[in-house]
């Protein structure tokens, strides 16, 4: 009876942690834009003339946007110092949330990852999908292998990420 008791409880309490766990984890893993703020701008509307000309002449440049207090930032750290390293020939530069709002970008969640070609702006989203921010091989790798063409700009709200929603 003992046996039976002990196994009912710990199955409970494993039951309930995993619930627990999986419900915290659900607060941060989910769409990038579930507002869908960006479907209703149009890329012009980014102010990337003044940001492409502060990183140089470069082809391809590649913006961090990133929040410290997020649960996924230092995860996140470790992706973006992996991209810096892989990719070190590509002027890269970190903003904070106030910094790249000022520059009159639309934010909806960090971190996320901005990559210009020139003055034009080729992708906005998250660096991976799924519940991870860790290094891996995600959108900005293969879009800056060119494994990925894009026909135009990509404003990508609609992956489930590790993400950290911003307020407008």
């Amino acid at each position: 009876m003992k046996v039976v008791l002990a196994t009912l409880i710990l199955l409970c309490w494993l039951l309930l942690s995993g619930y627990l766990l999986w419900q915290d984890q659900r607060s941060v893993v989910g769409a990038f834009d579930p507002e869908q703020r960006w479907q209703q701008q149009t890329t012009q509307g980014l102010e990337l003339a003044s940001v492409g000309k502060a990183l140089g002449a470069s082809q391809m440049k590649l913006l961090h946007v990133i929040d410290p207090g997020c649960r996924c930032h230092r995860q996140h750290q470790q992706h973006q110092q992996a991209l810096q390293q892989t990719f070190a020939e590509i002027p890269q530069q970190t903003l904070s949330i106030a910094e790249a709002r000022q520059l009159g970008l639309s934010i909806p969640a960090a971190p996320m990852a901005i990559l210009l070609n020139g003055d034009e702006l080729v992708y906005a989203g998250p660096y991976t999908v799924g519940p991870l921010c860790g290094s891996g091989d995600g959108w900005i790798e293969r879009l800056l292998r060119g494994e990925i063409q894009l026909a135009g700009s990509w404003l990508n709200g609609e992956s489930n990420s590790c993400r950290c929603l911003q307020s407008t």
